[in-house]
């Protein structure tokens, strides 16, 4: 099959949506189909199997601020008039992923204006907007990475979902002999988290929670964003600076490195995440993991298997959970292990694909959207 992974943030942003493009898209490549993704004319390929076409596009922080999603949508919309919206139609695909809502336009266009190929929607979220029901006429499969949110999706567009859990390379994220990372001291008992410095990611409840911890815990916020400069001032009131690191951004391939220098992984969300991809990785490095009790992240980690979920906020549980697993060396062993094991058999790639290949090889009409 000649496939489309349609995501213009694909190129330049590594994220959880933009490793899904990547990753299933190399997956699917190696199951000998032709894949391409369609993205914004910013970065580079990270995979040879999977082609990479670019189109230029307004990116959303410099649309007027109407709200977060007003501005995902017009930077997908002029993604759209870029080019994006004539390469759909005009290259022959047999199907289209897309991750987002704010594609579904796109595609109604598309369809109205011939576009023969299937399209599936694989949600990761709940970006929707007033008018995205209208458009969604235009989507013939729907996927979700959990149940959670499948239920979200199924509840918005009354249309059954199929779940598809996220995956991982577990022949590149794997236990490995842990490496000295600048700014960290030997010996430190490292508590790590890998994603946006946004605030619904609750990583002040870890600084809040390292001030009750010994001196030799030190905390690793891995990635980039707006919240850094208030967690930096969090950390320096609770005199504990000097034990909170930002290393910014870490490319995907040098990320096993530095999760395999932590001893517990923390996901400390107060938002709701639909899945979690930076858990699963951080869990095929064989790392247990500590992550609030909500959304699709339930689904992902068993307490008391591969780890412990704990009441979002709460700092005195957070505080006592990794105190009592950083002292507890064997436990983090036997937590880790089937962390691991856990991943291997329910959090692949490959199984993500040929899952994928599932649905897109079944016989199934493709309509065109009435007016």
């Amino acid at each position: 099959m000649k496939l489309c992974f349609y995501n213009v943030t694909a190129s330049f942003i590594p994220g959880g949506l933009e490793t899904y493009c990547w990753e299933v898209g190399r997956a699917m490549a190696r199951r000998g189909h032709d894949v391409t993704i369609v993205a914004g004319d910013r970065g580079e390929p990270r995979h040879n199997e999977v082609k990479l076409v670019r189109f230029p596009f307004r990116i959303e922080q410099s649309w007027p601020h109407y709200g977060t999603r007003f501005r995902r949508l017009m930077e997908r919309l002029s993604f759209a008039r870029g080019g994006g919206l004539d390469h759909l139609i005009n290259t022959g695909y047999d199907a289209i992923i897309v991750n987002k809502p704010f594609d579904f336009p796109v595609l109604w266009h598309a369809r109205r204006r011939g576009m023969q190929a299937q399209t599936l929607f694989r949600s990761g979220g709940t970006d929707f907007f007033a008018t995205d029901r209208w458009f969604a006429k235009a989507i013939d499969h729907w996927v979700s990475t959990s149940r959670y949110n499948a239920a979200q999706v199924e509840g918005r567009y009354g249309r059954k979902v199929t779940v598809i859990p996220n995956g991982v390379d577990i022949d590149h994220f794997h236990p490995q002999a842990a490496s000295p990372l600048p700014s960290l001291p030997q010996g430190a008992r490292v508590v790590a988290s890998v994603g946006r410095l946004v605030g619904w990611k609750g990583l002040a409840v870890i600084i809040r929670a390292l001030a009750a911890l010994p001196d030799d815990v030190h905390y690793l916020a891995i990635g980039e964003g707006t919240e850094q400069p208030a967690l930096l001032e969090l950390a320096r009131t609770l005199g504990v600076a000097e034990r909170v690191h930002f290393p910014g951004r870490i490319s995907h391939e040098e990320l096993p490195v530095w999760l395999n220098r932590a001893h517990v992984y923390v996901q400390p969300s107060i938002g709701e995440e639909a899945f979690g991809i930076s858990v699963v990785e951080a869990m095929a490095c064989g790392l247990p993991v500590l992550a609030s009790d909500n959304g699709g992240i339930k689904e992902i980690v068993l307490s008391g298997i591969t780890g412990q979920l704990l009441p979002p906020s709460d700092v005195a549980i957070w505080s006592e959970a990794l105190s009592t697993l950083l002292t507890d060396s064997a436990s983090r062993k036997t937590l880790g292990e089937a962390a691991r094991q856990r991943v291997i058999n329910h959090f692949t790639w490959a199984a993500n694909a040929a899952a994928l290949e599932a649905i897109l090889t079944r016989i199934s009409p493709v309509t065109t959207p009435t007016s």
